[in-house]
């Protein structure tokens, strides 16, 4: 299936607002598709240029200015302030041991140094020509457990979960690198403040791999009910304040 019809049936099956985005993150510079913007920027900005605007962009870090979203997807070594726990006491966390375990359950790539050169996005549909790791689709609760059932349909087994809010997209993009799995996570308040994820959207990362058999599990599933949306159960006789409850004398002598 190429990228345009995958695209396509994801933004059709799952009523999707934004485009899903395919990332790739590159061990060097060689063969780059077109230059950084002449600006830095945050990797959730060129993730929200993708999904929105359909933009393909590349990023390197020396042209980035989120450290966290870089040590994320391995860009950058983790800094000191993250291994440590400084970085979340206030923000996020009492003190430093709590910021240490804060971010200990932040998947990071540069927890093992730096692994890449640069980062390539564009939306799903136009990324023919090279292999993505991750697929990124910001959706809301309702699209993200139909992405889940996608992935569970012939397994059963779970879809992993990102909860501590944090870099949440960014190490979403490590995490199925990484481990090739699919992850849910909660945006955090940088992707929300600089990338506009808005406040009802979870964003859902899955690698590249599995997107067919995806597809083919949200086709099954529309033949037997509709994915989206989800009819509400209304065949029932609701109760009513009497003031606002039809009575005898509201209707014709007679009448029924």
């Amino acid at each position: 299936m190429d990228r345009k019809t995958l695209s396509s049936e994801f933004m059709e099956l799952l009523r999707l607002e934004t485009l899903p985005v395919a990332v790739r993150l590159l061990e060097n510079r060689d063969g780059l598709p077109k230059k950084p913007l002449p600006f830095k920027l945050n990797i959730c900005q060129m993730i929200s240029m993708a999904r929105h605007q359909g933009r393909t962009l590349v990023g390197v870090p020396e042209e980035m200015v989120c450290s966290i979203g870089a040590a994320c997807t391995g860009l950058i070594e983790t800094p000191a302030a993250f291994k440590d726990g400084t970085a979340a006491v206030g923000k996020y966390v009492a003190d430093a041991s709590a910021g240490r375990v804060f971010f200990q359950n932040t998947f990071k790539l540069g927890d093992r140094g730096r692994l890449f050169e640069a980062l390539l996005v564009a939306p799903l549909a136009e990324s023919e020509g090279w292999d993505p790791q991750a697929v990124l689709f910001y959706c809301n609760p309702a699209q993200a457990m139909r992405l889940v059932h996608s992935v569970v349909y012939e397994t059963g087994e779970k879809v992993a979960g990102d909860t501590v809010a944090e870099a949440a997209v960014c190490s979403s993009i490590g995490f199925v690198t990484d481990s090739g799995r699919p992850v849910i996570g909660l945006p955090c308040a940088g992707d929300r403040r600089f990338g506009g994820t808005q406040n009802h959207e979870l964003v859902f990362s899955a690698p590249f791999g599995m997107l067919e058999r995806m597809i083919q599990a949200l086709q099954e599933l529309s033949e037997t009910s509709r994915i989206l949306p989800i009819a509400p159960n209304v065949m029932w006789t609701p109760r009513m304040p009497a003031a606002y409850t039809i009575g005898p004398k509201d209707l014709p002598e007679g009448g029924s």
